[in-house]
């Protein structure tokens, strides 16, 4: 695996957590159930991302490479910051609490 694939890796996840964040504000559970089902997906993406990071970072790239990588996984916990915080805000309009 090249850098630029392991650069993708970041996107997939941030995928993941965005569709079954979708599916938790569509469907008919609480709103505590929902949201705490949202903090746990954000959690273990944001998990994910940082343990991708930290293996990605034994790779023999190079330098400039390296560096990439870091950009994109820290791109890509601030987007998935950003949609988590879209997420509650969507739920909370959803259930009339926000």
């Amino acid at each position: 695996m090249d850098a630029f694939v392991a650069a993708a890796t970041f996107k997939d996840s941030i995928e993941a957590f965005g569709d079954a964040a979708r599916d938790e504000l569509t469907c008919d559970g609480s709103y505590r159930l929902a949201r705490a089902n949202i903090a746990r997906l954000h959690r273990t993406r944001k998990t994910e991302i940082e343990q991708m990071l930290e293996a990605y970072s034994r790779r023999p790239w190079p330098a400039e490479h390296h560096r990439g990588v870091r950009e994109v996984a820290d791109h890509a916990l601030a987007a998935l910051d950003l949609l988590y915080g879209d997420f509650r805000r969507s739920l909370a309009i959803l259930h009339r609490r926000g």
